[in-house]
């Protein structure tokens, strides 16, 4: 595999020269710095709108301007970040109110 790439075979949008107009899920949450994982709470968070009305088991493509600008919004990235942190701690407690032993 190209080191260059992500796991899904795309380019790795840190070392293309010129990236495309429409990201997808994993492009978009490399150039914002989050876990691939991590974009579908932030769509379902009202955070992300993908580009047209994707159905919601389709794949998500992202306008490369809009990201390129919630990059550099401090405001933003910190909404965005303090989300996930909550969609995580909310999952650790479900899931030791469900008797399961919480991660490390």
């Amino acid at each position: 595999m190209n080191t260059h790439s992500l796991p899904n075979g795309t380019p790795d949008p840190l070392t293309v020269l010129r990236l495309p107009a429409r990201l997808d899920a994993a492009q978009t949450a490399r150039l914002l710095g989050f876990a691939e994982h991590d974009i579908q709470i932030l769509l379902q968070a009202k955070l992300l709108h993908p580009l047209g009305k994707p159905a919601r088991n389709a794949p998500k493509r992202f306008a490369l301007i809009e990201i390129e600008t919630l990059c550099t919004d401090r405001q933003w990235l910190d909404a965005a970040t303090k989300r996930l942190g909550q969609y995580w701690k909310n999952k650790r407690l479900r899931s030791v109110g469900a008797g399961h032993s919480p991660e490390p």
